[in-house]
């Protein structure tokens, strides 16, 4: 397969993970960082792929990128999409909630492609080190809908290369809502207690909110996008999640650093609203963390 020049914009337990992985497939693979720096080595460690190393391109602009996978937080996606210069790149968005896609879509267009990723718990810690947590492939969902067919054989050749499982899906809502329901709920409860979800799993009242939170996403997926999943599928694909998953969400809030509360819980508050639809629990849980944000900072 022709290897392209990819560009990671996001360096971070997703971006890094995804580095690695290309380096070692012999990608040219870059990212961008506002202050000089020749290259970054990054480790990792996983419980799948093992151990493997990459030393990685660095650079101030991404212009010659064929393909670019932005990983960064949404609260940095500004600064870094000015670093991007070539719009006629392939396009995949990695990063959480709904909020970014229509600021994407004024830049890059019909180079857009709407995705996601799941199945992955994936950090990095100080020292570059990329600590991949899970003990199966990441999967990646992406929509086919309006896209050229050589351009996705393109991308299902790529993830199929790293060994990252990639499903093609005809509508953009099925890719959006299918990741979001159970991330958005499970976010916002373990970002509450700041626990891991067997802790979760072992307590009523936590259970009841996890519960209620899902019911209330599914609602609102269903009125926006027409989206349609069954409450009981949704819980069936939680059940396989392990006890000691903990989510990006928990960790920034909890060590106050920036967060995505407004893009993963406040979207669909927000969402909700505006369709007028009652989100009771969802409302509680976002008023309560943003207290807990306001004593952090």
């Amino acid at each position: 397969m022709q290897k392209y020049k990819i560009g990671i914009v996001g360096l971070g337990g997703i971006g890094g993970l995804l580095a690695v992985l290309f380096k070692n497939k012999k990608y040219n693979v870059s990212s961008s960082k506002s202050y000089y720096k020749k290259n970054i080595i990054l480790n990792l460690e996983s419980n799948f792929y093992g151990k493997l190393s990459a030393k990685l391109n660095i650079k101030r602009r991404l212009k010659d990128s064929k393909i670019i996978f932005i990983c960064s937080k949404f609260q940095f996606l500004d600064q870094h999409l000015k670093k991007i210069e070539n719009t006629k790149a392939l396009v995949i968005p990695l990063l959480n909630g709904i909020s970014h896609f229509e600021i994407l879509k004024k830049k890059f267009g019909n180079k857009l492609f709407i995705a996601n990723i799941g199945k992955v718990v994936s950090k990095k810690n100080s020292t570059n080190q990329i600590i991949h947590m899970s003990s199966n492939a990441p999967e990646v969902l992406i929509s086919s809908h309006k896209k050229n067919k050589k351009e996705i054989q393109i991308l299902k050749k790529l993830f199929n290369e790293i060994n990252i499982k990639v499903k093609f899906k005809l509508k953009s809502s099925d890719v959006i809502w299918s990741k979001l329901i159970r991330l958005s709920s499970i976010s916002a409860i373990t970002a509450l207690y700041n626990c891991n979800l067997g802790k979760i799993r072992n307590s009523k009242k936590k259970m009841y909110q996890l519960n209620a939170l899902i019911k209330e996403s599914l609602i609102v997926s269903k009125k926006a996008d027409n989206f349609e999943e069954s409450y009981k599928n949704v819980k069936k694909l939680i059940r396989t999640f392990p006890d000691n998953l903990t989510t990006s969400l928990q960790r920034d809030i909890n060590n106050s650093s920036y967060s995505e509360l407004e893009t993963q819980i406040g979207s669909i508050v927000k969402l909700s609203k505006s369709l007028k639809i009652k989100s009771p629990m969802y409302e509680k849980i976002y008023f309560l963390l943003k207290k807990k944000c306001q004593k952090k900072s």
